[in-house]
């Protein structure tokens, strides 16, 4: 039971900091900012001042914000435009480059469909499931669905309660699904209902707590999106 507690705990801290650290990257808190009170912050997020404070403590350890005695904590730095990190980078017109994307992805994401069977929670499932839904009708509808399908994978990575994981995949952002160039053809309509399908197993896997499902799911359809990608790209140039 305290372990349980204590996952719990650890669990809303993480989500706190991420919050927190979001409102620091969109600039509305900058340098010299403070931030919130203890008090406000529990109120704001609906949660103990013991998790407040673990939160904090995450911030603190990064650098990102100073306490000081009397006055409250403080932003001490923005944090620095990490989208222009070289690992991060990508040239869309360039197929190597959305391949090895595509290879990044598959390595990280496997592992985060795996921690999302293990720790994902009954709304977090309801979220997966609901942007599978939407992208499916998007499908259907002749849309290449772009939006829905990174934000079925970014319900995955939500569901892991990593937020590294989420980072790792909003720092990508519309770098991770490049389908825009696959154009609107039978090829491609028919790699979309792949997709779905493929998509539908992970949900499956995850749905059951079955990490290793939905790890080698997820692997399964990224390292094929990779092929896929090729061919399409391969089949246009005919």
């Amino acid at each position: 039971m305290a372990q349980d507690a204590a996952r719990v705990r650890k669990n809303l801290a993480e989500r706190v900091a991420q919050q927190l650290r979001a409102r620091l990257h969109s600039g509305e808190l900058r340098a010299g900012d403070r931030l919130p009170t203890e008090h406000e912050l529990v109120r704001q997020h609906g949660v103990s001042r013991t998790v407040v404070r673990e939160a904090l403590a995450g911030l603190r350890a990064d650098g990102l914000v100073v306490a000081r005695q009397g006055s409250g904590v403080f932003v001490t730095e923005r944090p620095a435009a990490q989208p222009t990190l070289s690992l991060l980078s990508m040239e869309p017109d360039r197929i190597s480059s959305i391949i090895e994307t595509l290879e990044m992805r598959a390595a990280v994401e496997s592992e985060g469909a795996a921690l999302a069977a293990e720790r994902r929670s009954p709304g977090e499932l309801a979220k997966i499931k609901e942007s599978h839904r939407a992208m499916a009708d998007a499908v259907a509808a002749g849309d290449q669905a772009e939006g829905q399908d990174y934000a079925f994978h970014l319900a995955i990575a939500e569901s892991t309660h990593n937020r590294h994981f989420v980072e790792f995949f909003r720092l990508l952002g519309a770098r991770t699904i490049p389908r825009a160039q696959a154009g609107d053809s039978a090829a491609s309509r028919l790699y979309l209902a792949r997709i779905r399908d493929e998509h539908a197993l992970i949900v499956d896997a995850i749905a059951r707590g079955d990490a290793t499902g939905a790890h080698d799911a997820m692997r399964a359809h990224l390292k094929g999106s990779q092929e896929r990608y090729q061919g399409l790209v391969d089949s246009a140039l005919d």
